[in-house]
This record gives C-alpha cells, sequence and structure tokens, in this order.
C-alpha cells in the first residue's frame, strides 16, 4: 500500500475548486465514511474552538486513510507542538488560524515541513503509514509533497501583509475567515460591506499571482455561488451542526404543515 496521494492538493494545482466542510461536534470516525460517501473533497476538523481530543484525532486520521477525502485539522494556535503532532497522529494537512505576517508564515512552515524545506522533527507515523514500512528519506520526501499547508486569514493587518503572506513558498491554499475578518475591520458579520469585498478581492488576486488556492469559509450558498464565481477555490461550507439543525427544522417545518392541513380537512 502506497502513502495516500492528496487529491485536494492536486486538483488545486490543476486549477480545479475544491469543496470541504468542517466538523464541530461529530466525534465517531464514521464521520468520515458518512461524508466521503456524498463526494465532499475534504473535511476539517475544528480543535481551535471545539473539544476534539488526541484519541479522536488519530482515530479519524485512520479512517482517512481508507478514503480519497483530505482530512486537515484546524489547530488552536500557531505552535510548534500542536503542528507537528497533529501531522504525526496523521492529519493531511493543517488549518493555521490568525496569521498576520510573512514572517508569522515563515516560521509556521519551518514547524511543519521535514529538512530541507523546514525543521520538523523526523517521526514515522504508524498511522500515516497503516503501520507499512518506509525509509525516512522517502516518508519526509513524501509528506513536504503531499501535506498541506493552509493558512487563514482573519485580520486586516493579514489582508495588508497578504502578499507576503501567500508569496510564503510552501503555502498550498488560504482560507479566509469572513467571521473573524469582518468583526476586526469593525464591520462585525458585513460580508457584502465593500471594505469586505475589496479584502476578499486582495486575496485572490494575490493568490493567483503566486500560484497558491484561494480560499473562504461560508455557509450560505447564495455567498458560495458569488466567491466562486469570483475565483474562490479552496471553498469550505457550513459544519456540521448546522446541517443538523437545518435538516431537523426543515423535517419538523413539514410535518407540522401536514399537521395543520390534516387539522384544516377536519
Amino acid at each position: 500500500m502506497s502513502l495516500k496521494i492528496s487529491n485536494v492538493k492536486k486538483r488545486l494545482k490543476e486549477g480545479q475548486v475544491c469543496f470541504g466542510t468542517m466538523l464541530r461536534i461529530l466525534k465517531s470516525p464514521q464521520a468520515v465514511a458518512l461524508c466521503a460517501s456524498e463526494g465532499w473533497d475534504y473535511i476539517i476538523l475544528d480543535t481551535e474552538h471545539n473539544d476534539y481530543d488526541y484519541e479522536t484525532l488519530g482515530n479519524f486520521s485512520l479512517m482517512a486513510k481508507y478514503e480519497s477525502l483530505g482530512l486537515f485539522v484546524r489547530v488552536p494556535d500557531k505552535l510548534y507542538h500542536q503542528m507537528a503532532q497533529m501531522l504525526d497522529i496523521g492529519a493531511e494537512g493543517l488549518i493555521l488560524p490568525q496569521v498576520k505576517t510573512g514572517e508569522e508564515t515563515q516560521r509556521i512552515i519551518q514547524s511543519v515541513k521535514y529538512a530541507p524545506m523546514g525543521q520538523r522533527g523526523v517521526s514515522v507515523s504508524t498511522t500515516v503509514t497503516l503501520f507499512r514500512d518506509y525509509n525516512l528519506d522517502e516518508y519526509t520526501e513524501w509528506a513536504n509533497r503531499e501535506l498541506m499547508t493552509i493558512i487563514q486569514i482573519e485580520s486586516e493587518e493579514g489582508i495588508n501583509n497578504a502578499e507576503r503572506i501567500v508569496s510564503t513558498e510552501g503555502v498550498d491554499a488560504i482560507m479566509i475567515g469572513p467571521a473573524d475578518l469582518s468583526h476586526d475591520m469593525g464591520i462585525s458579520g458585513q460580508l457584502h460591506h465593500p471594505r469586505m469585498e475589496e479584502a476578499l478581492r486582495e486575496v485572490i488576486a494575490q493568490c493567483n499571482k503566486y500560484g497558491v488556492a484561494p480560499g473562504i469559509h461560508l455557509s450560505n450558498m447564495e455567498d458560495a455561488n458569488k466567491w466562486v464565481n469570483e475565483g474562490m477555490r479552496f471553498v469550505t461550507y457550513s459544519y456540521d451542526s448546522k446541517f443538523i439543525k437545518d435538516g431537523y427544522k426543515e423535517s419538523l417545518q413539514g410535518l407540522r404543515s401536514i399537521a395543520t392541513g390534516n387539522n384544516a380537512k377536519g
């Protein structure tokens, strides 16, 4: 069995659009197969705002090795041990929140890449290899080539430094966090504000200039349609608890309308 090739990274390099979603509450690794069955390109496990523990992350990572979709982890912060450990546990890429400068981006690359690209400590993960034997050169070359580094720009400072962030070697994609970005800009929640739209277009332009995939996290289909048409290609849509609540709400409204109709007939 070969080490897993990143379909997401391959498709993004080809200029294609990839769609993923975020998990916040689902704890069973069966969620990986569930999302894969519907054709999502990737899922993100959010450890910045939620309570996934290492054992759960390991189980999810192991399950993902048998599916074609990518499994990425959003870490709480850009600390070396948090980044390197998530990759050793088996994450196929990291989402790095609140990145504001080119220097910060370079430090991230140093932590997530093996030499000669970076300084990540070498450990051959049994989850990644599915307990097969690989030599160090083969493993580290694969990791530097296939594991994804996805930077989140979530502040006005980050927008102002977008070119320096995006031009850093080793960055694969950007995922704008619109809630944090709009809040930092003093226009909280106003995704359609002219300043917000200008900021998003600046990131798209810089990503296109340096061959990095521009992306965003959205929860509205109209917004997704707009920004895909404007060039966003790494598009994370909604999250598990919202999908569940929306499904419950829609079904219950349908059932209550049936009851209302029957009462009217009676």
